[in-house]
């Protein structure tokens, strides 16, 4: 981080451990079978997270914090195979909001109708869990 700041470089940094994401990120993108599911600046991605992928990971992270712990999710289902996607959206055989339409239509990467937010979210159902 140091070194960022003396050179003013950008990197990509990918890992599975959102508590590092966390400290050392400015923006986060999240995603599964490999598609971005959700983008935003890091303190709205931990603060409200808004695909329900997301929202399991960040339920997933360890916190040292009593207050900033949150019910773990259980993701029921296996993972598919990013060999073999499903249809619609990839991530609706183990969504606990899966809809009809999660189903046959693919998720385009968007700002949220609501506007409450900055970021991106790939899901039909974002105004409506977050």
């Amino acid at each position: 981080m140091d070194l960022q700041d003396e050179t003013q470089v950008a990197y990509v940094f990918i890992s599975h451990n959102l508590a590092v994401v966390e400290l050392i990120a400015d923006e986060v993108l999240v995603m599964y079978l490999g598609k971005v599911v959700e983008q935003a600046d890091k303190r709205e991605l931990f603060a409200t997270p808004r695909h329900p992928y997301t929202r399991a990971l960040l339920a997933s992270t360890p916190r040292i914090d009593k207050a900033a712990r949150q019910t773990r999710q259980v993701l029921s289902g296996e993972l598919p195979s990013p060999l073999n996607p499903p249809s619609g959206c990839a991530f609706h055989k183990r969504c606990p909001y899966v809809v009809e339409r999660c189903k046959v239509e693919v998720p385009l990467l968007r700002v949220p109708g609501d506007r409450k937010t900055i970021g991106l979210v790939a899901c039909h159902r974002a105004e409506e869990i977050a």
